[in-house]
């Protein structure tokens, strides 16, 4: 028995010291499914790559001329073929800088390695999400919903003149009770946060501001959340102290604790930095609107 728990501790501990792989996506997404605290995670590509910042220049790089040409085409079917087109190009320079990328490669390493299964699902032509499970169950379930978020987009791309804010035309499936009732489920969220987010996502309730103000609420009364009830930045729970979640939250750092000298701390930490980031939910991605447009203008001027 000795053998097998220096054979994992060892295990463990070159896991945390591989670079390739972010703190947050160790603690939040593999660790979380390895110590069964869920039963599946996910993380985003590129987002949540140590170099995303390199392999989005990249390919915003190569894009730039072909970008500036639909701005510039006024036929409506021309632009249309040129954005099909331009999608294409975005996938293969996706395979290209990242599916094939060091970096993804130790994803692939590390999930083998600590026995899980990877599934994953483009949600945009450069943004894939990645999910981390041990049951293949699971894997069957999220092909499943996999289909019905097409399935949505499909309905809801094809309807003629939809009004609808630019995050949830972007991701229309959120609107579906049915699809972030499946997904909560799976990623093994407290019903109670699940069904709060699920109605107000549908009634078009802005969930980020709602959970920023309860922090900052608390706050104003000389309390203060739970910060193991934000237990990863993928999650929005339905109040700031909510037990269940914080029960999730608890068990991973115990696990930590446990097994891994030192890595609690680190985990912590994590926590804190969710629970900032919930509060300030509204300037955090009006600043990331701010730096994309930024980012847009300056492809443009350097075409």
């Amino acid at each position: 028995m000795s053998i097998l728990v220096n054979f994992m501790s060892e295990l463990l501990r070159s896991f945390m010291e591989d670079k390739r792989i972010l703190d947050r996506v160790k603690f939040e997404d593999y660790l979380s499914v390895y110590f069964d605290v869920r039963p599946a995670s996910f993380f985003t590509m590129v987002a949540e790559l140590p170099n995303a910042r390199e392999l989005g220049a990249k390919i915003d790089l190569e894009c730039k001329d072909d970008l500036a040409l639909i701005i510039s085409t006024r036929d409506i079917q021309l632009r249309g073929e040129l954005i099909i087109e331009l999608r294409k190009k975005i996938d293969e320079l996706f395979k290209k800088y990242v599916l094939e990328s060091d970096v993804f490669k130790a994803h692939e390493y590390w999930a083998k390695k600590l026995g899980l299964r990877m599934e994953m699902d483009k949600v945009r032509p450069s943004i894939c999400e990645v999910y981390l499970f041990k049951d293949k169950n699971v894997g069957k379930r999220l092909k499943n919903l996999f289909y019905i978020r097409r399935e949505i987009r499909r309905a809801i791309y094809q309807m003629q003149n939809i009004s609808l804010p630019p995050s949830l035309l972007a991701y229309p499936e959120e609107l579906s009770s049915k699809f972030v009732s499946e997904l909560g489920s799976i990623l093994g969220y407290p019903e109670c946060c699940v069904k709060r987010y699920a109605e107000e996502r549908a009634s078009g309730i802005y969930v980020e501001g709602r959970i920023s103000e309860q922090i900052k609420n608390l706050r104003m009364v000389g309390d203060k959340p739970n910060v193991f009830s934000f237990f990863s930045s993928n999650f929005i729970p339905h109040d700031p102290k909510c037990e269940k979640a914080a029960e999730l939250g608890i068990k991973l750092y115990e696990a930590l604790r446990k097994h891994i000298p030192g890595a609690h701390q680190k985990y912590y930490a994590i926590l804190e930095e969710n629970v900032s980031t919930a509060e300030n939910f509204p300037e955090v991605i009006k600043s990331y609107r701010q730096f994309a447009e930024s980012r847009l203008r300056d492809l443009l001027m350097h075409t």
